[in-house]
Formats: structure tokens, C-alpha cells, sequence
């Protein structure tokens, strides 16, 4: 019986709550972002702030659930206190989050929500590459404790939040700021501590299939009340021949 109700509870859920007849249709998008990435050091905040883009692609799979992966990247920024110096580098960033719709989580499913709220966390894959600035700042005498060379590969933990605005059943745009926490390494310096590189990024998205779809429990329910109008009707109709045939037969003794 637990499972029939939580069936039937999750069934509810996935119900738009503008339109019952309608019900969460599972659904792929396509993403593309933009925006600023700060990488945290020892100097002014506008000295660490680079570009960075994304194209991101995700599918959910309920109304509060879903999966996203995304590539992008750009550029990496440190500075040196030794040389009174920044320097930058080059990365590539990949990346698969766990995503939470907050709105449907709080207020339940709207297929025409005009704001969406959204958490996530994931992990990430950092490919960095062309770190030649700071190598020559070492060796003009800093001791960069972590500097690598050639190329390098860091695991990141993701979290952050955003949120969707809708423009029509298939665009969107949205605004989102998350965090990335990386090896001390990868700013090559030794700190003791994680490296972290934050983002503010804009974006527009592209609902591949309709959020939406003729709701299952809906017509069940229509259906229901169908047969319940018509085994009425059938009853009505009964007692009334019932009524007739002992009123006549009242009237023939």
C-alpha cells in the first residue's frame, strides 16, 4: 500500500501546477555560457578576473533531477608576491554535475515557470597547459614550490547555483555562480591549502523536447469521471424504469 501511495505521489508531482492536463516530460538541452572566472590569489580582485565560456549539454530526468556535462574553459590567472607580478595560463576544462530544480522542489512543477532556480555538484577535469609565464618568473628568482611545465591535469570538486529565465517554450537564459575547488597545484604555488577558482557566467539554453506532455494520471482521472457520469446516468435511468413499472403495476391492480 506504501508503494502504491508514493506512486501515486510521484505521479502528482510530476502534474504542472498551471495546467493539470500536463504532466513533466523528460527532456535534453543544449547550453552555451559565458562570462568571468576568478581564480583566488594574493593580489586585487580585478587582477585575477579572466574570460571563460561554456557549451554544456543535460537531460532531466524528473521534475527535480537532472544531469549536465559541459567543456570549456580558458584561462587561469596567479600572481606572484616575490616578483610583484601575475602571470597566466591556458586550461581546458571538462566537467559532469548533479543537478536540483529548487523551484519544483519548493512550489512544485510549472511547465511555464518564468524564473527556475537550480543547485548543483559535480566534479571536474582541469587540462591545463602554456604555463610559461610563471616559469619565467621562477626563474628570474621566485621559487614557485608547484610550478609545472608542459601540461598538467587537476580533478576539481563543483557546486553552485543559477537560474533559468524562460523566453519561449524552448529558450531560456540564465545567470549562474559556482565554485571550483582544485589541487593546491594548480596556480602553481605552494599554499597549503585548495586552490579555488570561481564563476559568474551568462547563458542561453535550448530545450531539445518539450518540458511537457498529455498528463497520464489527468486522463485517468477524466476517464474516471467519465465512467462515474454514465454509471449515474445508468442508475438514474434504472430507477426511473423501476419507479414506472411499479407505478403501472400499481395502477393495473
Amino acid at each position: 500500500m506504501l508503494v502504491g501511495f508514493t506512486a501515486v505521489g510521484n505521479a502528482l508531482a510530476q502534474q504542472s501546477k498551471s495546467d493539470e492536463s500536463l504532466e513533466f516530460n523528460p527532456h535534453w538541452s543544449i547550453g552555451l555560457q559565458g562570462g568571468g572566472a576568478y581564480t583566488l590569489g594574493e593580489t586585487a580582485f580585478g587582477a585575477l578576473i579572466s574570460p571563460a565560456f561554456y557549451i554544456t549539454g543535460s537531460y532531466k530526468f524528473n521534475t527535480l533531477l537532472g544531469v549536465r556535462a559541459g567543456v570549456g574553459g580558458i584561462t587561469g590567472k596567479g600572481y606572484s608576491s616575490f616578483a610583484s607580478k601575475g602571470y597566466e595560463f591556458i586550461f581546458i576544462q571538462g566537467n559532469v554535475d548533479a543537478m536540483l530544480d529548487v523551484s519544483s522542489l519548493i512550489w512544485g512543477f510549472n511547465h511555464k515557470h518564468l524564473t527556475n532556480l537550480y543547485a548543483f555538484a559535480g566534479a571536474g577535469l582541469f587540462y591545463g597547459f602554456d604555463n610559461d609565464e610563471a616559469a619565467s618568473i621562477k626563474n628570474n628568482g621566485d621559487d614557485l614550490r608547484y610550478l609545472w611545465t608542459d601540461s598538467k591535469a587537476f580533478v576539481a570538486g563543483r557546486l553552485g547555483i543559477g537560474s533559468d529565465f524562460r523566453c519561449s517554450e524552448r529558450f531560456s537564459i540564465s545567470i549562474e555562480a559556482n565554485a571550483n575547488i582544485l589541487s593546491d597545484h594548480f596556480n602553481s604555488k605552494k599554499a597549503d591549502n585548495a586552490d579555488w577558482q570561481f564563476g559568474l557566467l551568462a547563458g542561453v539554453n535550448y530545450n531539445i523536447g518539450k518540458n511537457s506532455r498529455p498528463s497520464v494520471v489527468y486522463a485517468e482521472k477524466v476517464k474516471m469521471e467519465q465512467f462515474a457520469k454514465e454509471a449515474a446516468a445508468a442508475a438514474a435511468k434504472e430507477a426511473a424504469e423501476r419507479e414506472r413499472a411499479e407505478r403501472e403495476a400499481k395502477e393495473r391492480t
